[in-house]
């Protein structure tokens, strides 16, 4: 018997094809809750900015320690907000800030996004809802089960690219002739699938391309049991 089919999912989609996720900056409320000995982190990544506190800190110096941890950062501005806090906010895009903090104890800080990250999962859960309609039966995929799922989530993906309104993060799609840029000028070529205006479409994005060729292996029956 035959495996089953599987659609792709958000994480499948995302390693496919990382253009459909849109990103904006994030900004982060790190906030010490208590002050005890030991040793305050704020983490960007693998990257550690620590506060070490001794019998004598406050919330306050400890939150103060960290602003001047965080001063070293790259990928982070850090300003001070109230007596026990501070705000993070990311400065270099094209990735997640992955802020974690850790405190001598449970409870000793905590880290709260108030803003930006990934932007645009209702819209992916969406177009991989859709998707599905635009597949070729199962039972077609007799040679490599797995181009079904990646056919998922190429047609998903172009979907997205072009209605999915992706920001400068993301990918976009134009379906241009002509397009000048200052001293350039951009002709498009013809399209291989311009027999079909569906076809057509979808050849006007590089997920929608590989979902065509991945469909061209393949002897599409009206039906199959």
């Amino acid at each position: 018997m035959a495996a089953p089919c599987v659609f792709a999912d958000d994480a499948y989609l995302i390693a496919a094809f990382p253009g459909v996720v849109v990103l904006t900056p994030e900004t982060w409320l790190v906030t010490v809750l208590a002050a005890q000995v030991g040793t305050y982190k704020v983490l960007l990544g693998a990257a550690q900015y620590p506060s070490i506190a001794d019998a004598d800190s406050t919330v306050t110096t400890i939150a103060d320690g960290l602003v001047t941890a965080l001063g070293a950062s790259l990928l982070a501005a850090v300003s001070p907000t109230g007596d026990d806090a501070l705000l993070v906010s990311q400065v270099v895009l094209g990735m997640p800030l992955a802020l974690t903090v850790e405190g001598p104890a449970v409870d000793t800080i905590e880290a709260t996004l108030v803003s930006g990250g990934d932007n645009n999962v209702t819209q992916r859960a969406f177009w991989l809802e859709r998707a599905k309609c635009g597949l070729p039966p199962c039972c077609v995929f007799t040679s490599c089960i797995a181009d079904f799922t990646l056919m998922h989530a190429a047609l998903a993906a172009h979907l997205l690219f072009v209605f999915g309104n992706l920001s400068g993060t993301g990918g976009s799609a134009s379906n241009f002739q002509s397009m000048i840029l200052g001293p350039a000028t951009l002709n498009k070529g013809v399209s291989a699938w311009s027999g079909n205006p569906a076809d057509a479409q979808l050849d006007t994005t590089g997920p929608g391309q590989l979902y065509l060729l991945l469909r061209s292996r393949y002897v599409l029956p009206i039906f199959c049991v």
